[in-house]
């Protein structure tokens, strides 16, 4: 049961004159169930608990107290689960001379034990992501690994809880503005009591609606372990943990959310002076999909470190039980990446490589195709437009043991024809981008022909290919 959170089920019997007989006090017995679901954008976590009460027949009272938790008394709300026919609400009290405590006054028909639920929103509850990458000592495959961490100031102890998170932003004011003015109300002019109301409304929704999204997903055939629930949704999306897990107060719990094995990937080197400056640098890239094992769902914002196993391939250990990573494996980057919807990219930059040289020259360059124009005082002809044509080879050495993917981008000012024999496209406006194959331990060169328009012969900023 909880340390914090006290419940006590007092029952007045029927008497006459209005004078109560018979008050039996019971103690509830510990929670059978608690689900927590984490907003992490806007801190607060809606909690369900379900409790076995014990009625009479009759009037009988229920006390909540919330004394030294975070919990929001405005949400707390309490549901009949069986003989719903036979037990109401009649109305919840807040005495005034017991701060931190209401009363729930409770008409029961029935005589027995009662399956109900008490669910409110607190604070103090939130959780982070982080993602461990271990792969093979050849670098064609890794192990992926997702991990939620949560962490619980709520000033409650929650056991054996089942933990969800709904990612994303919620965009809740916009929400409250829109139930305030479905109920009639000015958005700009709402109580406290009202606005009070209103967030927890808006916030029961998303969770409803996220709740029917997974549902759905329930009911469509499944491929492998099931493991995880995650369902993505336009604006948030919801993660499901299975099984249970205690949440100890002032404690944080780390959880596996996300596994797949064999995962396989591609390394590519890209050279991009006006972005990662003058040296190539490594990319490890593989997809959010079926194809990589992945898929299931967007994955959230976090922290991915990745790691090379050194012993030879065919030897366990991965990693140990906590996501740690063991011996026998070397560090590779540690990156943060930002959510990745489904069928997106997961880009991981582990920094230059001293075996990929990349080197450019201007091989020549002459001036041609002049304009000129007469002046007067004194008169004379002079250049107002020109032509700036050069040959430039850039060279990339590949020192590695195998092939190599190398992406080039050069971005051009001006007004600028652009011929090579190699095969190149436009970024965009002024960024030529072309792709080569490297063969190991070998060199490229990439000779191009680029030609300025200057002066009174520049027309407008653009790279043009011939």
């Amino acid at each position: 049961m909880s340390n914090r959170i006290a419940l006590i089920l007092v029952f007045l019997a029927a008497c006459s004159a209005g004078v109560a007989k018979n008050v039996d006090l019971v103690t509830l017995p510990g929670r059978d169930t608690v689900q927590l679901t984490i907003y992490n954008s806007e801190d607060l976590t809606l909690v369900k608990e379900t409790r076995q009460i014990t009625l009479k027949k009759g009037v009988n009272q229920l006390q909540f107290s919330w004394a030294n938790t975070l919990i929001d008394p405005t949400s707390v709300m309490f549901r009949v689960l069986e003989h719903a026919g036979q037990v109401e609400l009649l109305d919840t009290v807040f005495p005034g001379q017991k701060p931190q405590h209401l009363i729930w006054n409770i008409d029961s028909k029935f005589e027995g034990q009662v399956k109900v639920e008490v669910s409110y929103f607190t604070s103090g509850l939130t959780w982070s992501m982080d993602y461990v990458g271990i792969s093979d000592a050849d670098e064609t495959k890794m192990h992926f690994r997702g991990y939620v961490r949560v962490f619980n100031n709520s000033g409650e102890e929650y056991d054996n809880a089942q933990v969800r998170m709904i990612v994303g932003t919620i965009n809740l004011v916009e929400k409250i503005a829109d139930l305030a003015r479905r109920r009639g109300l000015d958005p700009a002019g709402l109580r406290m009591k009202d606005l009070s109301k209103l967030r927890t409304q808006a916030l029961l929704e998303v969770g409803g609606k996220a709740e029917k999204e997974a549902e759905e997903l329930d009911r469509k055939p499944q491929s492998g372990p099931r493991g995880v629930v995650k369902e993505g949704l336009s604006e948030y999306f919801l993660f499901s943990v299975a099984g249970t897990e205690s949440v100890p107060n002032g404690w944080s719990k780390r959880m596996q959310a996300v596994e797949a094995v064999d995962v396989p990937f591609d390394i590519v080197y890209r050279m991009r002076a006006y972005q990662y400056g003058p040296r190539p640098v490594r990319f490890l890239i593989w997809r959010n999909d079926d194809e990589h094992k992945l898929g299931e769902s967007p994955l959230p914002d976090g922290q991915v470190n990745l790691y090379r196993q050194l012993a030879p391939v065919g030897l366990p250990p991965l990693a140990d039980d906590g996501g740690r990573p063991s011996d026998g494996l070397a560090f590779v980057a540690r990156q943060q990446i930002r959510y990745v919807p489904i069928k997106a990219e997961i880009e991981i930059n582990t920094g230059p490589d001293d075996l990929v040289v990349y080197e450019t020259r201007r091989m020549r360059m002459e001036r041609i195709n002049f304009t000129f124009r007469w002046i007067d005082n004194p008169r004379r002809e002079v250049v107002v437009g020109w032509d700036e044509k050069a040959l430039w080879n850039d060279t990339i050495r590949n020192y590695r043991t195998k092939p190599i993917t190398f992406e080039l981008r050069r971005r051009w000012d001006g007004d600028v024809d652009y011929q090579s024999e190699v095969k190149s496209t436009l970024f965009d406006y002024r960024t030529v981008e072309t792709t080569f194959t490297i063969p190991a331990r070998s060199k490229t060169d990439y000779p191009a022909t680029v030609t300025t328009h200057m002066g009174s012969n520049k027309r407008q900023d653009r790279v043009e290919l011939q």
